[in-house]
């Protein structure tokens, strides 16, 4: 087999012209001055084929075989090297290259979908609780700093819902695993509106708002929601959104085992906490983990429904003064005004199920407390 081009020598830009010959795996690179290069085809190291355009031959010298004979040198791999011929043979048919683009955004849909969402859970119930303290703490100091007030509840009533929390509701909840839970109480204030809303740190630190309790008719509105929150502790809910956003940093951590930096997470948690909602199923799961546990322990869910119902008022009440502060009970666009050939778009595109629809379930579970009922299929 003979090839024609050029060769030039390591860091030199002059070409001399060349011919390279290969019989069986020997290969010779000869010009007019004489022999260059002798050797295997293994010596060889042959830049990829894209289209026409000329390919170079890197020597063990580091000097440069280049030629316009793509076919030649398909040849000359294609014994020794059959998966670039392959590889080539793919990329000249568009057929192969039009499924092959398919395969590339369907993994790649993929893996945003499903992968990333199904490692941050491996990894969110990997890590030790440790992590979701000094998580925690970053993103309390954030609320605290940039978001909460002081509380303005009367000592007796912090009191009371403290004790209750401790003593009554923390003994009925499932699945605990060693968590532990402490009760926070703060005001939240935007644009001189009072905002009703609890939240839940990996570390099992909730939140109360003042306006929340203020909105709550009795304990068991208020245990309703604690119970929603103490399921999204239980089942790691903002720690995989938090792994979402910093996927990499968090797996390398894991591998390396330094956990130095994982603390600087928590400022990322503390801002999502209060910009964005859980997921849709996320919030499902927070849901059926808070009635089911009230079934097991008597307590009505209607008063679920009686407490999603009031603060829907209340933020339709007020929608325009706190446009973008709902929180992560209502539906973030149940408090526009909207045709219902537009409900079933904003509950598609939406981050977690429509109120009314968590409202009807909170219902159906109601009917079956009614009818003493444990499990309500």
């Amino acid at each position: 087999m003979l090839i024609q081009g050029d060769w030039r020598a390591e860091g030199r830009a002059a070409k001399i012209k060349a011919i390279l010959r290969a019989a069986d795996d020997k290969v010779t690179i000869e010009s007019d001055a004489g022999l260059l290069f002798s050797g295997v085809i293994s010596d060889l190291k042959a830049s990829a084929r894209i289209g026409n355009v000329e390919r170079k031959l890197t020597l063990l010298d580091d000097s440069i075989f280049a030629t316009s004979d793509n076919d030649g040198i398909d040849l000359l791999f294609k014994q020794s090297q059959p998966f670039l011929h392959f590889v080539h043979r793919l990329e000249s048919r568009i057929g192969w290259v039009a499924i092959a683009l398919v395969l590339t955004i369907a993994f790649s849909f993929g893996s945003i979908k499903w992968g990333i969402p199904w490692i941050s859970v491996a990894v969110a119930h990997a890590l030790p609780h440790k992590t979701n303290e000094l998580i925690a703490v970053q993103a309390f100091d954030f609320l605290d700093e940039y978001v909460f007030e002081e509380s303005e509840l009367n000592e007796e009533k912090r009191t009371s819902i403290n004790a209750h929390f401790n003593d009554t509701l923390l003994p009925i909840a499932k699945h605990q695993r060693g968590l532990k839970f402490t009760l926070h109480f703060r005001r939240w204030q935007q644009d001189g509106q009072d905002i009703p809303n609890a939240l839940a740190l990996p570390s099992g630190d909730i939140i109360l708002t003042d306006k929340f309790v203020e909105l709550s008719q009795n304990q068991n509105e208020i245990d309703a929601v604690l119970l929603h929150e103490i399921g999204h502790v239980v089942h790691r809910h903002s720690l995989q959104r938090v792994i979402q956003g910093s996927l990499i940093t968090t797996v390398v951590m894991m591998i390396t085992g330094d956990i130095s930096s994982i603390a600087d997470i928590g400022l990322g948690l503390g801002s999502l906490l209060v910009s964005s909602e859980y997921a849709r199923d996320h919030e499902s799961e927070a849901d059926l983990y808070a009635f089911e546990t009230m079934l097991q322990a008597g307590i009505d869910p209607i008063a679920f429904s009686n407490i999603m119902t009031a603060m829907t008022r209340y933020f339709e009440k007020y929608d325009d003064s706190i446009e973008g502060s709902k929180p992560a009970y209502v539906e973030p666009d149940m408090t526009k005004k909207s045709s219902n050939k537009d409900d079933s778009l904003l509950d598609y595109i939406s981050s977690h199920p429509v109120t009314s629809l968590r409202i009807e379930r909170a219902n159906r579970y109601s009917k079956c407390f009614r009818q003493n009922l444990k499990v309500c299929q």
